[in-house]
């Protein structure tokens, strides 16, 4: 049997980030759109079961539209069972939409709900609160699947915590998580393993990195996963280190070499980092330009510091010499205070606009 295993596909999202209000609608609906394409994807992979680990939506307020195109694509395929958890985002959203609820649209309640399916189980619960795993039931002879939506931990299960050490001898064979938006996997004991699956779309800079689905092959007791690439446009941080750079021409090389082979397609923003020279004032305008038509998005963030050793100015007789000694003299202010201080002092003294 084959399973796919998402979630935080966070449809409806107002994705409140830089892009212009054209993009925003366009990456709201890429956000939809991915999903179907998941579901198609599921269909020629065969696939018997899929799950969804919470956020399906971004919020309990859902819209008619976004509900009936969701309910649309799991109607058109009635050989998949969709085994929906509802997360901390939309709550009851789905049901509570209007939208008549198709057949093969199961819903795990708030307790512990199972679905059999001959050899294998899939039991989940969408309120996490102590005390639940002794409840939970499950025959040691089949491939069990434990659905949940929180944060697995170290600690008591509770609120949004799922307690690792609780899971350890529940014949649970694949824990499918949803919470963290980045894939990962934890094992549980010697036969069980716990994995989130990750949002299949990232859509901010704090969703940085390859974003996907998971395809499992239940074959009697085995329960073997795979992790499959699926995101239409890929979020980069990109770090471009000014160490050692002497010139803007050293820093657009060193832009021009990082940025090189990224798609076209995804967004991305630059990072200026690393301790700089004092005269080294990096054209974030220039690079902008440069670059911002190469991505679906591009943006550049100057978090440089300047690299001062007060003892190279220590003759210095000229005004940035004096200029700089008697800031680093001064011990009530931080290094951070420091280098914004100087930073802004030789811009004025060099001419240079600094945008600070």
């Amino acid at each position: 049997m084959k399973i796919l295993h998402t979630s935080d596909l966070h449809i409806g999202s107002p994705l409140t980030s830089r892009l212009s209000q054209d993009k925003v609608r366009e990456r709201k609906g890429e956000l939809l759109t991915n999903f179907e394409r998941m579901i198609e994807e599921a269909v020629y992979q065969r696939v018997s079961l899929f799950i969804i680990a919470g956020d399906l939506f971004d919020t309990s307020k859902i819209t008619k539209s976004n509900a009936e195109r969701v309910i649309g694509a799991i109607a058109r395929c009635p050989s998949i069972d969709f085994l929906y958890l509802p997360g901390n985002h939309e709550k009851d959203a789905l049901a509570e939409s209007g939208v008549t609820l198709p057949e093969n649209l199961k819903t795990f309640g708030e307790d512990w709900t199972y679905f059999d399916y001959g050899e294998v189980c899939v039991a989940g619960r969408s309120e996490i609160k102590a005390g639940m795993f002794s409840s939970l039931e499950l025959d040691y002879r089949k491939t069990n699947f434990v659905v949940l939506h929180g944060a697995l931990a170290d600690g008591r299960t509770g609120g949004e915590t799922i307690g690792r050490r609780e899971l350890e001898g529940k014949h649970i064979d694949y824990l499918a998580l949803g919470h963290y938006h980045t894939y990962s996997e934890h094992k549980i004991d010697e036969t069980g393993i716990a994995v989130y699956a990750g949002t299949p779309e990232g859509r901010g800079f704090d969703e940085v990195g390859t974003k996907g689905f998971v395809i499992i092959e239940a074959d009697g007791r085995h329960a073997r996963h795979t992790f499959r690439p699926f995101a239409k446009r890929t979020l980069r941080i990109v770090d471009v280190d000014l160490e050692g750079a002497l010139s803007r021409a050293d820093v657009d090389r060193r832009v021009d070499s990082s940025l090189s082979g990224i798609p076209h397609t995804d967004l991305v923003r630059l990072r200026l980092c690393g301790k700089r020279a004092p005269e080294l004032f990096p054209d974030e305008g220039a690079i902008l330009s440069r670059w911002q038509s190469a991505f679906y998005h591009f943006e550049v963030k100057d978090e440089s510091s300047i690299r001062i050793s007060p003892d190279d100015y220590k003759y210095d007789r000229s005004l940035k010499g004096e200029f700089i000694r008697l800031v680093t003299s001064k011990g009530d202010l931080t290094d951070e205070e420091k280098d914004k201080i100087i930073r802004t002092g030789l811009a004025a003294l060099m001419g240079e606009a600094d945008e600070i």
